[in-house]
């Protein structure tokens, strides 16, 4: 997972991708964050080409490679970690900005209230409803995505500035 993590900070993407796929291939237990980490990329490539793909030299194909295996992968992060609420929140959250699929606050809510980690990642998303109240989290999840600057929590913390 090193590997994978450390071409992703370094945003060499398509290697990332690779790692991570090998990661998620080995025959142990993978971390959660491999599987949200490639999702990410993988839907990163199929939503956002202007924003990601073109600054990033991502080739055109994997904008398509993106849209079928960012859900396969979420899925099976969810299969190996059901109460994860990031993995859930993704999942939600990719279908949202994918498919213009609407997305609530209370949704989001419902996710992190239904789930037992306590993950500060939806408060990204619900920082758009309410500023004030999710402060704390959001100071968080900024200290978080400036510790680790993958493609996620780069995206993360675009939203936070």
């Amino acid at each position: 997972m090193l590997e994978a993590v450390s071409k992703d900070i370094n945003k060499e993407y398509i290697a990332a991708v690779t790692a991570y796929e090998k990661c998620i291939s080995a025959d142990v237990l993978t971390p959660l964050d491999c599987y949200i980490n490639l999702a990410f990329l993988y839907w990163a490539f199929a939503c956002e080409h202007i924003e990601f793909n073109i600054p990033n030299s991502i080739p055109d194909e994997w904008g398509t490679v993106g849209s079928k295996r960012c859900f396969e992968i979420i899925a099976k992060g969810i299969s190996l970690y059901p109460d994860s609420v990031e993995v859930h929140f993704w999942r939600r959250y990719f279908k949202h900005r994918l498919y213009h699929d609407d997305f609530t606050e209370q949704e989001c809510k419902n996710i992190i209230e239904n789930y037992s980690d306590k993950s500060v990642v939806p408060f990204f998303f619900l920082r758009l409803f309410d500023r004030a109240n999710y402060k704390t989290e959001i100071l968080i999840l900024l200290q978080q995505a400036l510790g680790n600057p993958t493609a996620k929590n780069l995206y993360i913390k675009s939203f936070l500035n």
